[in-house]
């Protein structure tokens, strides 16, 4: 087995590891050694532990005392009775607490708890409901636990009753309220539900106005709505539109209002505050890989409304010091780095197209060469359908020069090899074309995407490869109940060169990481050459394969935050030649992920377990595992 693959992803807001110590509240204090409960069985101690002030001192070296103040534990010993009665057990209560003693300066907290019989729902009634959302209802309440014979749960029902309010906001009833009564028989532990809803009329939009918008003119504003006067209410045209508005980066708070009396046309008051015009961002990250470890920094600076006219400029720098394969192997090292600027224009001749301007100019060091030079692009972009359809294209220039190359694999850097000459001069028009059926861009819990991108490169634009690229990309999400998704992606990329041309080397495809092919480790899967040495250099390839599917379970909530299992499959292959990809060859591996839900985003970390093709003439054949950490999903 290889050495394991491991990436790390690091935000400017990371989390504390270790907890620093702190001073005893004062003298006599005490801190909790340990603390115990005992007689539950319907919730973990976790899941009960996550309700109290009180905490024990974690294990861990340096871990800060966790001291106890009686009187908080006073409130804990009614917290716990009340956490039940939440969720059912009403005649739940703390049967015995015992707090020892321990060294001068120290106690061990046992707590006892007595359920008793937990009470079910006996009957279901929700009342007031248009006729055609009556099953979709019943079938809204199961998945929520709201049913006959189910244990009753106060956080299971209110959210079904705030689910059952937004089913009839997205049906178009924009006035929907819903209230209930739990009528609870104590003796007999069952409780009768009463859902009350209250629709009022199906609503269309009427006149939107801005207000607060200051110098900000209010067309600007009024451009980004995503509804027309006389269409039926949708809650997804509000969230787009405000969404749109704050995108422009001029104001701090942005609401959708609509009249307060329900009224079948219902006029929209958009109101703004107006923010800070520039914006700083500064982070850092560490990445450790197989082949590559890297320390990294990231600076953004933007300018709002730059010179007037909703102008945005921004400035980036992504510096990096850059080790291959490891610290402890040092075969490659040296600075990295990627600079730009960008300048986007909303709004051209008054309609809803943007364009940007953007100048960089980049240092990198991968496996086999090293490379330095300036890139450019020029683009065009437009929304259409409330931003389900997004369409635009650019024109892009990169100028390169090679370094530093492994002659062992590339021969002399000033040959034509691999598909890169020496200076590297690459223009190229790109088109692209995305539908978002998804409910939210982020984690989502249903819906689907298609994606499109297209490339041509040819001497008329300014390069001096002549090529044609094309990459669509499908993914899917269908929920199965509220903690369980599947979800499935589909991308297939294919390059082709003209004139007796390689392709060019920074346009092939690659897979592996943990955002594409998880039995690899970042970009390993691909065609490659070795040296000398028996190293594995990947070149990439003008075809490409990836299939990726896995099932995204909730398993608890720790702190408030969701804890989920994801197991998946992965199967993909790049090769030379698109016309070699097959089918039934490719590359298989499957695995598991953890994910924790975050304030910064979702903390992932899984092993993929490649399950064939580990032969000499494959990728990596010695390394069955790869392991991986980093932020969000995997798509």
């Amino acid at each position: 087995m290889g050495t394991p693959n491991l990436r790390c992803a690091m935000a400017a807001a990371t989390a504390t590891l270790l907890a620093c110590s702190h001073p005893p509240p004062g003298p006599g204090s005490r801190w909790v050694r340990s603390f115990r409960i005992e007689g539950n069985s319907a919730f973990s101690d976790g899941e009960l532990a996550d309700k109290l002030a009180t905490q024990k001192t974690g294990w861990w070296p340096f871990a800060g005392k966790q001291w106890f103040d009686p009187a908080a534990f006073d409130l804990d010993l009614k917290r716990i009775p009340a956490f039940y009665a939440d969720h059912g057990y009403f005649d739940a209560k703390v049967a015995d607490h015992q707090v020892k003693q321990q060294d001068a300066d120290a106690v061990d907290i046992v707590i006892t708890v007595q359920e008793n019989s937990p009470t079910q729902i006996g009957a279901v009634n929700v009342v007031g409901l248009p006729a055609d959302q009556e099953e979709p209802a019943r079938k809204l309440a199961g998945s929520w636990n709201v049913a006959p014979g189910k244990r009753v749960d106060y956080p299971e029902y209110a959210g079904y009753k705030g689910k059952l309010a937004d089913r009839l906001k997205g049906e178009g009833y924009g006035y929907a309220t819903v209230t209930g009564e739990m009528d609870v028989d104590r003796d007999q532990h069952r409780a009768n539900l009463t859902l009350t809803t209250n629709p009022g009329p199906r609503v269309r939009f009427g006149k939107t106005t801005v207000e607060g918008n200051g110098k900000i003119p209010a067309y600007a504003i009024l451009n980004r709505v995503t509804f027309r006067q006389g269409d039926g209410f949708d809650p997804h045209d509000l969230a787009t539109t405000q969404g749109r508005i704050y995108d422009l980066g001029v104001f701090s708070s942005v609401r959708l209002q609509l009249p307060e009396t329900p009224q079948e046309v219902a006029d929209v008051r958009i109101q703004v505050t107006p923010g800070p015009l520039r914006e700083v961002r500064v982070g850092g990250g560490v990445g450790i890989e197989r082949q590559r470890e890297e320390v990294r920094l990231r600076f953004d600076y933007t300018i709002n409304n730059f010179l007037g006219g909703l102008r945005k400029l921004r400035f980036r720098l992504k510096p990096a010091y850059v080790v291959i394969p490891t610290i402890t192997n040092v075969q490659r090292r040296g600075p990295a780095a990627e600079t730009e600027v960008r300048l986007t224009q909303p709004d051209i001749f008054g309609s809803l197209i943007s364009a940007h301007a953007l100048a960089g100019y980049d240092v990198g060091l991968t496996e086999g060469y090293a490379f330095r030079g300036p890139r450019g692009q020029l683009g065009l972009a437009r929304p259409f359908f409330g931003d389900r359809l997004l369409m635009g294209g650019s024109w892009n220039l990169q100028y390169l020069t090679f370094y530093d190359v492994d002659q062992d694999v590339f021969n002399a850097a000033t040959n034509r090899f691999y598909g890169f000459k020496n200076p590297y001069r690459l223009a190229y028009l790109e088109e692209f074309a995305q539908i978002d059926l998804r409910n939210r861009p982020s984690d989502p819990t249903f819906g689907g995407y298609f994606a499109l991108r297209t490339e041509q490169g040819s001497p008329q634009v300014g390069g001096a490869f002549r090529y044609v690229k094309l990459t669509p990309d499908v993914r899917a999400y269908v929920p199965l109940g509220r903690r369980v998704l599947v979800a499935g992606r589909v991308m297939v990329g294919w390059l082709k060169p003209y004139g007796g041309e390689e392709s060019p080397v920074t346009r092939r495809y690659q897979l592996g990481g943990p955002s594409s092919h998880r039995g690899f480790s970042f970009g390993r899967l691909a065609p490659f050459a070795t040296d000398t040495q028996g190293r594995q250099v990947p070149v990439g390839g003008d075809g490409e394969v990836l299939f990726s599917a896995e099932v995204r379970i909730d398993v608890t909530k720790i702190s408030g935050n969701w804890l989920g299992v994801v197991p998946f499959l992965d199967a993909g292959d790049v090769t030379t030649r698109f016309g070699g990809l097959g089918l039934g060859n490719l590359h298989y591996a499957s695995g598991v992920s953890l994910v924790y839900e975050t304030p910064i985003g979702a903390v992932r970390a899984g092993i993929g377990v490649r399950l064939n093709r580990m032969g000499g003439d494959n990728p990596d054949p010695n390394d069955r595992l790869a392991f991986h950490i980093t932020l969000g999903e995997a798509f």
